[in-house]
């Protein structure tokens, strides 16, 4: 490729005259600069004047006394970093590309993974695939970023997700249940108030905003959902209502594990209850996406050939299941994916209406 009728310039000693060049910006001093550069001061002068040479702009102004960066030199001195930033990353995925099955296969749980059989789910796969799996866990948000990132390849979520950038599949469900203080701490702190009364805790909202908002939605039926206050995670959310200082909403899964540790009673939500589902992000790699989605259905009981069970409601919550809901608006390659069985869709993904929702069996 050719600029403006002039030669193309060789890119591999482009970059290198970019390391070196952000290494004179910040040093100032041709000496020192090639000091750390581990080249001859002559080598570095002459690799900054061909560099203006290709950019076509001085960069340096080289003073009797000190050197400084022309107008030019300064806008170079912000944006080579970035470039060079870029450059390694593509380079460590085109090497880690290379490398094949060699690679781990990077996926972050949930928090509270271990009590929604996401540990179960990779356990599958595993033992289905050769490839090494690396694990980590965060809440939502912070696994959806850790996917836009490139830092893992799948990360189990909460739906409803804002990541229209991303493709989402549902490998599961769980029932959200209502944990009460046991009798020794309600006897304490409740003095025979009825659960509707006691402060309503909840865990903060930014780690999974979608579902924080549907459990609150859902829970109208039965009590205000004015929250008293957050707890950090579950576990202290936990001892905070152990402590007999409220209630809270949980999935069953992760309640009856707390309940070993801490005084609480675990009740269900008025009818029709709630089940949330539980996702897994990805964005490359469709062979790889269906060997593991397909792990993690095997464990979770999804048959997946429902595309799009989750129906946005005008509040911005999402609930399972409805009285003849309305068909998602698809594309063709949406309709491919549900001729096949999969229930694999845009993360985002609005239906615009609000049907009603109604229990589903447990599966």
């Amino acid at each position: 490729m050719q600029d403006d009728g002039g030669s193309a310039p060789n890119f591999s000693g482009l970059l290198r005259r970019l390391e070196y060049f952000v290494v004179v910006a910040d040093e100032l001093h041709l000496g020192r600069a090639a000091q750390r550069c581990q080249v001859s001061q002559p080598t570095l002068s002459h690799q900054m004047k061909v560099l203006e040479e290709e950019l076509g702009a001085k960069l340096l102004s080289r003073g009797s006394r000190r050197m400084s960066l022309t107008p030019p030199g300064e806008a170079l001195q912000e944006e080579a970093p970035l470039l060079l930033q870029r450059t390694y990353a593509i380079r460590a995925r085109i090497k880690d590309a290379a490398a094949g099955h060699r690679r781990p296969i990077r996926v972050a749980f949930s928090l509270s993974g271990h009590a929604l059989l996401q540990r179960e789910m990779v356990a599958e796969f595993r033992a289905r695939n050769t490839a090494p799996v690396s694990v980590e866990s965060g809440w939502s948000e912070r696994n959806i970023g850790l996917v836009r990132a490139g830092q893992v390849d799948f990360a189990f979520v909460r739906p409803p997700v804002e990541a229209d950038d991303l493709r989402l599949s549902v490998v599961g469900d769980s029932e959200i249940v209502k944990v009460l203080p046991g009798p020794e701490a309600a006897s304490r702190a409740a003095e025979g108030k009825p659960g509707q009364d006691l402060p309503l805790l909840m865990w903060p909202r930014p780690q999974a905003p979608g579902l924080y908002d549907m459990v609150l939605d859902a829970i109208r039926r039965e009590r205000s959902p004015q929250v008293a206050w957050e707890e950090p995670d579950y576990i202290n959310l936990a001892a905070a209502v152990g402590s007999g200082a409220g209630m809270s909403y949980m999935d069953r899964g992760i309640a009856e594990w707390l309940s070993l540790s801490a005084d609480l009673r675990i009740r269900p939500l008025a009818p029709p209850g709630l089940r949330t589902d539980i996702a897994v992000v990805w964005r490359h790699d469709q062979e790889l996406a269906a060997r593991f989605i397909a792990a993690c259905r095997r464990v979770g009981n999804t048959p997946g050939t429902e595309l799009g069970s989750l129906v946005r409601r005008a509040t911005g919550a999402v609930v399972r299941g409805a009285q003849a809901p309305p068909p998602l608006r698809t594309t063709s390659a949406d309709a491919t994916r549900a001729a096949a069985g999969h229930r694999d869709r845009p993360a985002h993904q609005d239906t615009g209406h609000a049907p009603v929702p109604r229990p589903r069996a447990r599966p």
